[in-house]
């Protein structure tokens, strides 16, 4: 695998986050002071890879811990809400309150460990990159799931109150149709938060077969640990 830029001016290759050429001091790219977050975002829908050149790109990473916290929280509302989903309907809102209390750190903490383990990863196969740009393209892969957080909320709420969050009944058994397309809408955009680490993953490794792995490892590991954590919550041994 390889991801640098060669200097026009002398010909030296540069990691790809470089501005300046190590060597001549040229400028190897446009400066980008700070992240444009609508202006992103809308690349993340269009052309993820070119919106996460983006991000490794600008020199402050504004609104990270933003996106950070909200992700957190969506990832462990969600797993409150599956915990209860398979508890044999014996959920209780209880579980949900536990996790959006406790698993946000998690989530956090993951997120960290994760950025430095592919950091140094990529390092071993010959790509240099930075902790900080690793941990904002896969921070803002979520920002599908954080929608989901923003719209779609609300409206769980209004149709089915605190049944969708216990499932206890079920809101399959209180309005079938409508909560069979929210979580069909749900779960879309967790595969567009996957696809998007995928790309993310790419902007920085250029190889496919390595981006599509981690990308899945990746979304394994940060919703998946949430979830199976508040499953055990739910279900003590």
């Amino acid at each position: 695998m390889k991801n640098s830029v060669k200097c026009n001016n002398c010909s030296t290759e540069n990691p790809f986050y470089q501005l300046t050429c190590q060597n001549c001091k040229a400028y190897l790219r446009t400066k980008v002071p700070n992240i444009d977050f609508w202006h992103t975002t809308s690349k993340l829908f269009e052309s993820p890879v070119k919106a996460a050149e983006l991000l490794i790109h600008a020199d402050h990473k504004n609104l990270l811990l933003t996106v950070i916290i909200l992700a957190a929280l969506k990832i462990s509302l969600t797993a409150g809400i599956l915990a209860n989903a398979f508890s044999g309907g014996e959920g209780s809102l209880q579980t949900v309150f536990v996790t959006l209390s406790s698993l946000p750190i998690t989530f956090i903490a993951l997120m960290l460990g994760w950025s430095v383990v592919i950091t140094l990863t990529l390092k071993l196969a010959g790509i240099k990159t930075r902790f900080k740009d690793n941990l904002v393209i896969y921070s803002y892969s979520f920002i599908p799931v954080i929608f989901t957080f923003i719209i779609l909320t609300p409206v769980e709420y209004a149709l089915f109150g605190q049944y969708w969050f216990s499932f206890n009944p079920t809101p399959f058994a209180i309005k079938y149709v409508p909560a069979i397309a929210l979580s069909v809408i749900e779960g879309i955009f967790i595969f567009w938060s996957l696809f998007i680490a995928i790309c993310a993953t790419y902007a920085q490794s250029r190889s496919l077969f390595f981006s599509i792995l981690i990308g899945i490892l990746f979304l394994t590991v940060t919703v998946g640990i949430p979830f199976y954590s508040a499953f055990l919550l739910n279900n003590p041994v």
